[in-house]
């Protein structure tokens, strides 16, 4: 015994011992830390998160069938995210991503005229309110990074996805050889420098305006008003990394958009349309888990199969129509029927 307990008031009680090696080890009992735990474990259990949140109504037609965890990590207005410290080229980035620990996995279709991400719903909603915390960030050469880990095969054809990065126009230096750095293996091996909250509470007002917006405007009740134009955003595709630059204020009227996901549907996707001009949507997926590995499973058979045309639109074909054959081996529990689009 090194130090005998000793009470330090309000239930606090600290004691240090000596290991074998010589090693002062402090134990400390605190009454408050383990009644903040059991609440929280508590509420995880219910909700999938500390913090209050409404709950999922899976019977109104604009839920899925998700993670509760996932739900509440994109409806909280505290987004706890890790931080890395890059430097690369002479400059110092602030890399900026999900945990490990969150649920949320993206895919990425490359098209001729258009990129698509997709996710399930919590994801897609859970991007929009990224891209509204990025909106906010004065550093300099801060970036949003959707990781090579957290990518997965495109759900249509199989491929795979790049990563994707995001940044705040005109306060960083992101060129397309800066953003290919960012795919280096040992840069996601090592431990974060540490993690950083956003504080994402305007999010849901602004979601709340556009509605009533939007209300108003199917009413008849507002005119065909002033409508803000942007500098124009940039983005970059190649086959290792897709890089989206646009300025604060089209960064949340993309959050605003891509948070819409999900009300309304077609098929087993909503779509939103984030920038026209760039080509740029977010796809909210139903069923995105169970997508993705057929998908993967009939690219596999696919490029397996004897006589594979060697032009890759025909194998994205062949893999098209090869994915609801594996599908069908497995029938899974499908989700209730989508609801009419409003208006």
């Amino acid at each position: 015994m090194h130090d005998p307990p000793r009470d330090r008031g309000h239930g606090l009680v600290t004691a240090s011992v000596v290991d074998p090696f010589g090693n002062v080890l402090d134990v400390m009992t605190n009454p408050h830390h383990i009644e903040t735990h059991r609440l929280t474990k508590w509420r995880r259990q219910w909700t999938g998160s500390s913090a209050s949140v409404p709950a999922v109504d899976r019977s109104a037609g604009t839920g899925s069938w998700m993670k509760d965890r996932a739900s509440a990590a994109a409806l909280t207005t505290r987004l706890l995210l890790h931080r890395r410290e890059w430097r690369h080229a002479g400059r110092a980035y602030q890399v900026i991503t999900l945990r490990p620990t969150d649920p949320v996995r993206y895919a990425v279709r490359v098209e001729r005229h258009y990129t698509v991400v997709s996710s399930d719903l919590t994801g897609a909603r859970l991007l929009g309110r990224l891209l509204w915390g990025l909106a906010y960030q004065r550093r300099p050469d801060t970036l949003l990074v959707l990781e090579p880990g957290r990518m997965v095969p495109d759900p249509e054809d199989g491929r795979p996805s790049p990563p994707v990065v995001f940044s705040v126009a005109a306060r960083t230096v992101l060129t397309p050889a800066v953003a290919r750095g960012l795919r280096a293996a040992h840069l996601w091996r090592s431990r974060p420098t540490g993690a950083v909250t956003w504080n994402t509470a305007g999010f849901p007002i602004a979601m709340a305006d556009l509605q009533r917006w939007h209300d108003a405007r199917r009413a008849g009740l507002l005119p065909d008003g002033y409508v803000p134009t942007w500098p124009t955003p940039h983005l970059h595709v190649d086959a290792s990394v897709v890089t989206l630059s646009a300025v604060p204020g089209l960064l949340r009227q993309w959050a605003t958009t891509i948070g819409q996901a999900g009300g309304w549907w077609y098929g087993d996707e909503s779509c939103t349309e984030a920038d026209r001009a760039v080509g740029f949507d977010v796809h909210a997926v139903r069923h995105f888990d169970r997508r993705v590995s057929a998908a993967r499973r009939a690219r596999a058979e696919v490029l397996a199969a004897p006589g594979l045309p060697t032009e890759p639109g025909l194998v994205a074909e062949r893999v098209r129509a090869h994915v609801d054959v594996v599908a069908a081996r497995r029938p899974g529990p499908w989700d209730f029927a989508p609801p009419s689009r409003p208006g």
